[in-house]
């Protein structure tokens, strides 16, 4: 926390820390419909609808709305705890901490810059080694959302949806789209355009093929060139995959990545609007937050060369034999393999696993190996797929 801190500093920002309960109203005026469901929410004595922040640009904001006499650009960092009603797993918590910047006042391509560097080199600072940046812009996806008829009413969810891409399969995700009563020719479209992937320095072709104008093309490559000098842009790609959840976002967004480490670790981007809802003043603001629970934990797996490969579970003692020769089939190959004693729950098995920083949990049922399958969990993305039980047995 003291690097993050550190590096904050050495760019000019304040430290500021905002209470912990927020009015209900505020916190969820920009939130986007999924994050206002993971808002701790609560009346007080006297009937108040409030909340626990959820995170530290929208409470920021507020601040900033009330104290219009302060000098811009405003710098301010942050490193603090904020609070969201999610499912807990590995790198999803309910409490946790959030280290984050925000620069308000400047609409320049330059703030944009600086935000994103800072995010990177803070992340190096703080001993994360192979840190990366994913690069989007909500304009484009807005004119790309223009040239496929998506209606006004339809585009949170299809940016929703959009957002879900690699945790779910495109089909599914053309599902989601379609569901918003866009044509299955139209949901292509937009899954195609969502998995341009290439490096920053080839940017303004793929946003002008994407139709982007001449506006949009010359802002990504003054973007890279400013990155460049700040060292950190072989560390960036384009990737119109990135929409980011929260619908207070107008212009660049990104997200952060660490090698190894299958969840993002962070991510930011423009939100020219949103301080205009609390002071009915234009005031362009540009930032970011990263989680540092996930930073510890991927930093962790990094040192530790991921100390456990595979955890093997069996449902019913009578599968332990099952789960003895895998488990050794696998230590012959190399792997690191954790067998379970027969002593723990599921929900516990998988809680303890996640904690040794297990990569993937092997359940093996009795209705899946009557069917010569077991089930595998990728732990860092959460997800499982059945995999047939003689890959393991060799």
């Amino acid at each position: 926390m003291a690097k993050f801190s550190a590096a904050a500093e050495s760019f000019g920002y304040r430290r500021i820390e905002t209470p912990a309960v927020e009015n209900f109203e505020v916190l969820k005026a920009k939130a986007g419909s999924d994050v206002v469901n993971e808002i701790y929410y609560f009346k007080d004595k006297a009937g108040r609808e409030l909340g626990l922040r959820f995170d530290m640009t929208v409470p920021t904001a507020r601040v900033v709305s009330y104290r219009q006499d302060l000098p811009k650009p405003i710098r301010f960092y942050y490193t603090t705890k904020v609070w969201r009603y999610d499912e807990p797993q590995q790198g999803r918590y309910r409490e946790f901490h959030q280290y984050g910047v925000e620069l308000i006042g400047s609409s320049t391509t330059a703030s944009d810059a600086e935000v994103l560097a800072l995010s990177l080199i803070s992340l190096q600072q703080a001993g994360a080694v192979d840190a990366t940046a994913k690069v989007s812009d909500r304009r484009v996806i807005d004119r790309l959302l223009d040239r496929n008829g998506v209606p006004s009413r339809s585009r949170p969810g299809v940016l929703r949806a959009l957002d879900k891409r690699g945790k779910i399969s495109d089909e599914e995700i053309m599902k989601l789209i379609m569901d918003e009563g866009l044509s299955r020719e139209a949901a292509h479209n937009l899954v195609a355009a969502a998995s341009i992937d290439v490096p920053l320095p080839e940017a303004g072709n793929a946003i002008r093929e994407a139709g982007a104008g001449d506006d949009l093309v010359n802002y990504h490559e003054s973007l890279f060139h400013a990155l460049d000098s700040y060292g950190v842009g072989k560390q960036i790609r384009l990737n119109l995959g990135i929409v980011r959840g929260l619908d207070y976002y107008t212009g660049f967004v990104f997200e952060l990545f660490l090698k190894d480490y299958g969840l993002s670790v962070g991510g930011g981007g423009r939100y020219d609007d949103l301080i205009k809802i609390y002071s009915g003043q234009d005031v362009p603001a540009t930032g970011f937050a990263i989680g540092v629970e996930r930073v510890f934990l991927a930093m962790n797996s990094q040192a530790s060369g991921n100390p456990v490969d595979y955890y093997v579970y069996a449902m019913d003692p009578s599968l332990m034999d099952i789960g003895i020769k895998l488990a050794n089939s696998l230590r012959s190959r190399g792997f690191k393999v954790i067998l379970d004693l027969g002593d723990k729950s599921l929900r516990s098995a998988l809680d303890y696993a996640s904690r040794l920083g297990s990569l993937k949990f092997v359940l093996i049922g009795k209705r899946e190996v009557q069917q010569g399958l077991v089930r595998v969990r990728d732990m860092s993305l959460w997800q499982e797929e059945d995999v047939p039980l003689s890959k393991f047995m060799h």
